[in-house]
């Protein structure tokens, strides 16, 4: 490595690359990662986060979380963009606690000794979905540097550990459903810094540790059935602190068998020959000696079927801490393995598993392949069947509800495992799509996955069959819609979710849908109106191509649209933008709205005299005008004026023809009267025409009295009387010759 370390954590990423993190040294806490690509390190950036000792899971996401002691932080690491975030803050500080990946995606944190130096029994839980920790159900004791395992009935076995005052003596079980803890039957041999592993055949293997007596070479085996402790072979060499990750379990291998490398005895001799387990015979045995002795430091399992160990260190004779990192090559197999080709990383959660490649049948073709997936974090191996099998072909049987997490899938094949092991990790697909048809599109939507084994969905993409066109959404969208499909054609969709590690497994196809026609241009005819006068409507009239009916919409000035195609009416005088407007169906395509203004002149008002004035009228006479005015609501104003009839030889005026008293016109003298009525405007009323009428005033009617018969008397003095004014006219007109 470019850095020596130990104490430090090491996981196998999705692409099958390996990464270490963190640890000490001689100078102190290691603040790097590396990643190891081939047979070459790479630096990786700085953690953010320091402790004496490092753990490490790999998510469902691909990312990796890690933690350290000493620090409530939590840090994640991004393979694909090869950068670190934060990983939100546990709720404990937590010096060598238990860290196990669970069935359903999360992570479950228990024990550690706390900063106030407690023996923790508290334990949380975090989820990859929100980047949060939890608080879950306590255990019963208090204990760090224990030994903890997902069993495959998805429970998690926690056993023995340290306790402050020495060895805890029991074991618990946390059943993550009810988030509640148990207690097992202990330990026969309390320890700390031991190695536990899940065995193929669902017992636990306890080996090494420390004990009150010191490091031990005792080894037993958990039946959670019988929920019982049984002693099986003891390791050749007593150790504790052996090479592994997390906190020192050995490795199980493709065989089956279990390897465990590294470690020290009590003097803190560093064991340099590994040894391997046979649960078929309960026996140990060497296997070969790492090319140098350590302990704490990783040890992996890769696809390739080798065991990586990375750095750790060495007490004696003097304290050293190694970069140093070797591979255990499992012996030789006698026949040719299988060869697998590549698989999508991810894979349909309780569905089949479709193997290719070469060499699926042994000598003769007679011996049947099996499948089998081994969970990486806890080394369980599943056997599956098959359904169909070729030289180049295998189908297995529908999966069981794997746990999450990362698996090697590997073809055994006449009791040889393929030669490298393809990485899978498995989770629902989205729900079955549906689809709603539009115009040379259809709406697609669909469900997210129902358990995607702490792995959510980013986002998806649709496919359409036949394959012309497709969609994509971003999560939490569930539904996008495809454009640019052909009339008339029937489509089905299949929608992938894509996660922060690939696409997910296809979902099942849609019921076909077909998409609508596009539908035909139509155009609106709609003639300029006229001008019209307040206090009228206006019809709007206009036509569409279509023969649909089109609608009028009033976008600015004082007119009121009587929807959807009534009439018009004005709210005052001025200019109205008039739309007419039609949206289509699926037939035919909204048409092109068509704009006019309309101009609202003043109204006109009229004036009516009711009844109409006289023609004549005698001297003396009164009239009372009546008119009926216009809707401007102004008063109508009535005047009257005339002109006399003149004496003829003198020229003056022999008083008004008429006057106009509340209301009432009186005539008092000869000639002609005007009655003049008037009206004033407003903003929406022009003024009204005047109206006049002319009325002749007539003398009024003389009173005929009887004419009497004059008597003699009387007859006599009307002519001296006429005869007398004679003489005077005589007399008058002398005077004016002269």
């Amino acid at each position: 490595m470019l850095t020596e370390r130990a104490q430090h954590a090491g996981a196998l990423l999705d692409d099958g690359t390996f990464a270490v993190f963190g640890g000490v040294n001689r100078t102190g806490f290691v603040t790097t990662a590396e990643r190891l690509t081939g047979n070459t390190w790479s630096a990786i950036g700085s953690i953010g986060i320091t402790g004496n000792v490092m753990e490490a899971v790999t998510l469902g996401t691909g990312q990796v979380l890690v933690r350290a002691d000493g620090s409530r932080q939590a840090r994640l690491y991004d393979p694909e963009s090869n950068s670190w975030s934060d990983a939100g803050v546990q709720s404990v500080t937590r010096s060598m606690p238990s860290m196990t990946l669970l069935a359903n995606g999360k992570v479950l944190l228990a024990g550690g000794v706390s900063s106030g130096g407690v023996r923790e029994t508290s334990a949380e839980i975090y989820d990859p979905r929100t980047r949060t920790w939890t608080m879950t159900g306590s255990m019963a004791m208090g204990r760090n540097a224990h030994a903890a395992v997902l069993m495959s009935d998805g429970r998690v076995l926690v056993a023995s550990g340290f306790g402050g005052a020495g060895e805890v003596l029991g074991a618990e079980i946390y059943d993550p459903v009810a988030g509640t803890w148990s207690l097992a039957a202990p330990p026969l041999v309390p320890r700390h810094y031991a190695s536990m592993n899940l065995l193929p055949d669902g017992r636990l293997l306890l080996a090494g540790g420390f004990t009150s007596a010191g490091v031990t070479n005792h080894a037993e085996l958990y039946d959670p059935v019988a929920n019982t402790w049984t002693a099986t072979g003891s390791l050749i060499y007593p150790r504790n602190g052996t090479m592994g990750s997390p906190m020192a379990h050995a490795t199980v291998l493709p065989s089956r068998k279990v390897l465990i490398a590294g470690g020290s005895d009590g003097a803190r001799n560093a064991q340099a020959v590994a040894e391997v387990y046979d649960p078929a015979t309960g026996t140990w045995s060497n296997s070969d000696a790492v090319t140098q002795a350590r302990e704490n430091g990783t040890a992996n399992l890769l696809p390739s079927g080798e065991v990586l160990i990375t750095g750790g260190f060495s007490s004696n004779p003097s304290l050293t801490f190694f970069a140093n990192t070797d591979r255990y090559q499992p012996p030789v197999p006698v026949s040719t393995p299988a060869v697998l080709d590549p698989l999508p990383l991810l894979q349909r959660r309780g569905g089949v598993l479709t193997l290719t490649g070469t060499g699926f049948k042994g000598a003769g073709g007679t011996d049947i392949p099996r499948l089998e997936l081994q969970r990486v974090e806890n080394g369980f191996i599943y056997q599956i069947g098959f359904t169909s099998h070729s030289t180049t072909q295998f189908v297995s049987t529908p999966l069981p509800d794997l746990p999450a997490g990362l698996y090697m899938a590997r073809l055994i094949v006449a009791g040889e495992p393929s030669t490298v092991a393809q990485l899978v990790r498995f989770t629902d697909p989205a729900g079955a799509p549906t689809g709603t048809a539009g115009e040379l599109q259809i709406a697609v939507s669909w469900t997210a996955p129902a358990d995607d084994r702490g792995n959510p969905p980013v986002g998806y993409e649709v496919t359409s069959n036949p394959a012309s066109a497709g969609c994509t959404a971003v999560a939490p969208a569930t539904q996008c819609t495809v454009s640019g499909l052909t009339a008339g054609t029937d489509y089905t969709f299949t929608v992938r979710a894509k996660h922060a590690n690939g696409l997910g497994p296809e979902s099942t196809s849609s019921p076909p849908v077909t998409p609508l026609a596009a539908p035909g241009p139509q155009t609106i005819n709609f003639a300029p109106p006229a001008p019209h006068q307040f206090g009228t409507t206006y019809q709007p009239q206009a036509t569409a191509t279509s023969g649909l009916s089109v609608s009028f919409v009033v976008d600015s000035g004082p007119c009121v649209a009587q929807q959807p195609s009534g009439p018009i009416t004005f709210a005052g005088v001025g200019s109205c933008t008039i739309r007419a407007t039609q949206p289509g169906n699926a037939a035919y395509q909204a048409a092109p709205d068509v704009t006019h203004v309309l101009v609202v002149e003043q109204a006109m008002q009229t004036l009516r005299f009711n009844p109409l004035p006289p023609s004549t009228v005698q001297v003396g006479a009164r009239y009372t005008p009546v008119v009926e005015g216009g809707a401007s609501a102004n008063p109508v104003i009535v005047t009257a004026s005339g002109v006399t009839k003149q004496q003829r030889l003198m020229q003056k005026a022999a008083g008004d023809v008429c006057t106009l008293d509340a209301g009432t016109v009186t005539f008092g003298a000869e000639g002609t009267c005007t009655i003049t009525a008037t009206q004033n405007g407003n903003a929406n009323y022009a003024p009204a025409q005047a109206q006049s009428y002319d009325i002749t005033v007539t003398p009024a009617a003389v009173v005929t009295q009887p004419t009497p018969v004059p008597s003699l008397s009387q007859l006599a003095l009307m002519l001296l009387s006429a005869a007398m004014a004679g003489l005077a006219a005589i007399g008058f007109r002398r005077k004016r010759l002269n």
